[in-house]
């Protein structure tokens, strides 16, 4: 199993993003990922506009997983609605 980091970029609402956040942690789960960390960045100010949003609430995660359900997580969190953005890297240990 490798390591992932997963930067998540929610919209600011307080309901969305606490949808929103339990959908990614039941995603990863989903697909096999054991979560090794959670962290809530706080909401901050976009540089430029998404989707007409100003403002964001950022969130952290680090998952284990195998490496060929990376690629199948990443797929998977294009498709939801409450993620403005995400970024996801393989962690090097």
């Amino acid at each position: 199993m490798r390591t992932y980091e997963a930067m998540c970029v929610f919209r600011a609402e307080d309901e969305i993003f606490k949808r929103g956040k339990e959908v990614v942690r039941e995603e990863l789960v989903k697909l096999g990922a054991s979560i090794v960390k959670e962290e809530d960045m706080g909401q901050r100010t976009l540089a430029y506009p998404i989707d007409k949003a100003h403002q964001a609430h950022y969130f952290y995660y680090v998952a284990e997983m195998e490496p060929s359900k990376a690629n199948q997580t990443e797929d998977a969190l294009r498709l939801k609605t409450e993620l403005l953005r995400f970024m996801m890297v393989r962690r090097d240990d």
